[in-house]
């Protein structure tokens, strides 16, 4: 006697069930690795800028010469600012010049021979990071942070964008899940990280 085999497949109720599983799935692991991916975003800012900072602190002990951070698009001017939004996520640099008589936070000008360009960071995307002025600072030749009245320490915070605003310069969200990040820049020079609190505002 012969046996046919028989290829049995999923029938239409088996998969529409598969379908509904993978949807529910779905729906709750993409929010989580956005989630994931705005957090990576938010830390890499966060690094990439303190890097910088302490990267200055350092040039400016080790040429003991003032290094400058500046916010800046083209990465040969400053824009400074006393208004507005203080963002830094539209790009920064780092330039360092003689100690003379005309002092510390001294804006990057082509025309002056002692200035020297040391780094540039474009444009930061998926990120607002704003400062809690938008005046360019500065670190002495021994590697401190130059303080003045009411400006004793400087402050930022780093926040992710929702991804429907990713290239945009709208500001962030600080929410569960996507918490942004807090830096303190300290009269010393040192700085401090922490999470933002959930309570607090991206804008300073």
């Amino acid at each position: 006697m012969r046996m046919q085999s028989r290829i049995k497949g999923l029938s239409l109720v088996e998969l529409m069930v598969t379908i509904l599983v993978m949807a529910m799935l779905m729906a709750y692991a993409v929010p989580r690795f956005r989630d994931v991916l705005a957090r990576g975003s938010v830390a890499s800012t966060t690094n990439s800028f303190t890097a910088d900072v302490q990267f200055a602190r350092g040039q400016a002990a080790s040429q003991h010469r003032f290094v400058s951070i500046c916010r800046s698009t083209t990465g040969t001017t400053c824009a400074e600012v006393t208004s507005g939004a203080f963002d830094y996520d539209m790009g920064w640099m780092v330039y360092s010049y003689d100690v003379t008589t005309d002092g510390p936070n001294q804006p990057y000008s082509t025309t002056k021979g002692n200035m020297d360009i040391l780094r540039y960071t474009p444009r930061v995307r998926g990120v607002s990071l704003r400062s809690s002025d938008g005046k360019l600072f500065t670190f002495d030749q021994t590697g401190q942070f130059v303080t003045s009245t009411g400006r004793t320490q400087l402050s930022f915070v780093a926040c992710a964008r929702t991804p429907q605003e990713l290239d945009t310069d709208h500001l962030g969200v600080n929410v569960s899940g996507m918490q942004g990040s807090l830096v303190t820049l300290r009269p010393t020079g040192s700085m401090t990280v922490v999470p933002l609190p959930l309570t607090s505002s991206c804008l300073l």
